[in-house]
């Protein structure tokens, strides 16, 4: 097992393990944000640029929900 596969195991576990806790969606989109921010970071010069090109759409594409999901909460604070 090389470093590529253990660090797509790893967020595949966290993925799993976050949801089977965690009843919100909001909550889950988050944790799972913060799991690949935090992997990207740890592991971003272990990783194979071709593989740090993948998971860089799935973070832009997660972190686009969580924007949504504050812009959702602050507008239910102002009303």
């Amino acid at each position: 097992m090389d470093v590529d596969d253990a660090i797509i195991l790893i967020i595949s576990f966290w993925a799993i393990v976050s949801f089977s806790l965690i009843k919100s969606i909001e909550i889950y989109l988050t944790l799972l944000l913060i799991g690949l921010l935090v992997i990207m970071e740890v592991a971003g010069s272990f990783i194979n640029p071709e593989i740090r090109k993948g998971l860089k759409p799935a973070i832009f594409f997660i972190l686009f929900l969580f924007l949504i999901i504050i812009a959702k909460k602050v507008i239910e604070v102002v009303s």
